[in-house]
């Protein structure tokens, strides 16, 4: 069972991702990760390290602040 907060955050990621038009495969060739990774953040099956919540920001035009803003505004607490 995925952790609610990694589920969470993968939402986050795929509804920025699919705002900004750009297919898992597209942000994994920005960040240098697979596109299985992209997908399994996505689904919350992995918590990703500061490293990749960097490079997931930088792929998705954006920063690790703002991406931890609104997570932390989807649990209430913003």
């Amino acid at each position: 069972m995925a952790d609610p907060l990694a589920t969470l955050f993968g939402a986050l990621v795929r509804r920025r991702r699919e705002a900004t038009g750009l297919s898992q495969e597209e942000v994994g060739e920005r960040t240098n990760l697979s596109r299985n990774y992209i997908g399994m953040v996505e689904r919350g099956e992995t918590n990703p390290t500061l490293r990749v919540l960097q490079s997931l920001a930088q792929a998705l035009g954006t920063t690790m602040v703002s991406l931890v803003r609104e997570l932390e505004d989807s649990l209430g607490g913003g």
